[in-house]
Order: structure tokens, then C-alpha cells, then sequence
């Protein structure tokens, strides 16, 4: 049954954008199909997103390193745009558009940008912070997971993606691991995708497979892998804890506090415009 896609969709809120899930099977190695991504009845409403929580300092000794000082543009120049807007987690510099800045804010468009590609769409001064902890913490997990690495891919490729386009998404190496899922949204929030409810927490198959529908709002998306040999419900708790709220800047330590020495890291950046 490798490749079979299920009947059902789950309709999954990752950040502000609206993504369907189909869920397909792998066979694994004991004969058994390994389903991803849980199933919704059809008709299930999602449960709204909430803009943004207090970040919390947590209670563990474990603490991540401190995030990146991002370096912000303001598009026309303006930088007086920026007068009162504070950090959330991520420290943020104002900086000349000329000076290669990390992140542009464009106030007439409404558009945060990155070397990569327009972040995130409807972003007015007061949303920036969130924008710029997902910057930062975008960074500081690329950096985990050169070091630590959890193969992930999109074998459909990464190129810009427009409304009703289908990504495929491939997780591999990952027989007897167990492994989480979750998103980060150009716009900061995260998105608990895997596990849920009676979600297998340990996958048998090697491979781990899911198609994401585009819709709209659009812009960065990076889905995030973590495996390890055995469930981790520390970090699963912790996840769905920031899950559906703009606190990305949470994400590393949580990681730092609850991940086991065994736990591998991948990512995957999906772009999408109207």
C-alpha cells in the first residue's frame, strides 16, 4: 500500500494560512500501512487562532542560545515607522535598506520580506515582532539541524506555490522513531501537525508521507520534523501548548528543555503567493 492516499482531509491551520492534509500510507516493516496526520470528520470546525501569548521563560536549566539580532529594513525608508515597536523574544536592529538587512518591512504593501521571498502578507508595525522571532528561530533551526540532521524533503519541489497547488512532503529514516511534526508560519504562529489523539507515536514505516493543499493567506511556511528513538511527550505537550498563538521565539528553548540527546532535527521552507 505505499502511496495510497486516504479518502478523508484534514483541514490544518499552520499560522494564518489554511492548508488541506491528506494523509498517505507507507508500508512499513512489519506488513502494516503507517498512517500520518490524523483525520477529521468532515464538517469539523478549527479552532480559531488566538494572535499571541505571553512568552514564558520555563522552568527547566536547559536554555537554548540566545537568537539572532535581526536586522530590519523598513521599505521606503522611513525607519520612524518603527518608533514603538518592541521585541518579543528576538532582539531586532533598525538598519538602512542598503545595509543587507535580514528582514524588510514594506508598510504600503503590507509585506514582510526575506533574501528568500515575501515571509509573510498583511503585516502592519504591530506584527513585526512575531515576524522577526520567526526569522530568528527559522535560523537557529536550520543550525540544529545541520548538526543533528532529520531527512525531510518535498519531492514535489519547493518553488513559489499558488492557491490550490499540492506539495508532497517526505519524512525518511525514520523506522522504529518516534516523531512530531509542526509548523511555523511566516507570520510567527505554530501549528502542532503530528501527533494527535490515537496518532501512532512511534512510526514503524521508513517512510512518512503527507500532501499539503495551498490556500490562501500565503507566504513562509517551515515545517519542522523531530525524531528520536523514543515518544517524546515532554516537547508533544509543549508544542500543542504555543500551538495555534504567534510565540515561534518560544520554540528553541522548549526544544532545549524537553528534547532527548537522541533527537534529530529537519526542515522544510514552503512558499505560496496569491
Amino acid at each position: 500500500m505505499i502511496g495510497r492516499t486516504a479518502t478523508m482531509v484534514l483541514l490544518a491551520a499552520t499560522g494564518f494560512s489554511w492548508l488541506a492534509i491528506t494523509p498517505r500510507l507507507s508500508a512499513n516493516s512489519q506488513g502494516g500501512p503507517s498512517r500520518g496526520i490524523r483525520l477529521l470528520d468532515p464538517g469539523d470546525d478549527m479552532i480559531p487562532m488566538a494572535p499571541f501569548r505571553e512568552p514564558k521563560t520555563g522552568s527547566g536549566n536547559e536554555r537554548a542560545p540566545p537568537l539572532d539580532t535581526i536586522r530590519v529594513a523598513v521599505a521606503d525608508g522611513s525607519t520612524n515607522r518603527l518608533a514603538g515597536v518592541l521585541p518579543r523574544v528576538a532582539r531586532f536592529e533598525t538598519v538602512a535598506l542598503a545595509a543587507d538587512p535580514d528582514l524588510v518591512w514594506d508598510a504600503a504593501s503590507r509585506t514582510a520580506t526575506t533574501g528568500d521571498g515575501i515571509v509573510a502578507y498583511d503585516i502592519d508595525a504591530a506584527d513585526l515582532p512575531a515576524v522577526i522571532d520567526r526569522v530568528a528561530v527559522a535560523r537557529g533551526l536550520c543550525k540544529i539541524a545541520a548538526s543533528k540532521p532529520q531527512p525531510i524533503k518535498a519531492p514535489t519541489g519547493t518553488k513559489l506555490k499558488r492557491k490550490g497547488e499540492r506539495v508532497e512532503i517526505e519524512v525518511t529514516d525514520v523506522a522504529r522513531r518516534a516523531l512530531i511534526l509542526f509548523d511555523i508560519a511566516g507570520d510567527g504562529t505554530v501549528q502542532a501537525l503530528y501527533p494527535f489523539g490515537a496518532d501512532e507515536r512511534v512510526v514503524q514505516a521508513p517512510t512518512f508521507r503527507f500532501s499539503l493543499q495551498t490556500r490562501a493567506p500565503f507566504g513562509a511556511d517551515l515545517i519542522v520534523a523531530i525524531s528520536a528513538a523514543a515518544p517524546m511527550e515532554a516537547l508533544e505537550q509543549g508544542l500543542r501548548a504555543l500551538s495555534r498563538y504567534r510565540s515561534s521565539g518560544e520554540v528553541l528553548n522548549l526544544i532545549a528543555e524537553t528534547a532527548p540527546t537522541d533527537a534529530r532535527f529537519g526542515c522544510v521552507a514552503l512558499w505560496s503567493a496569491p
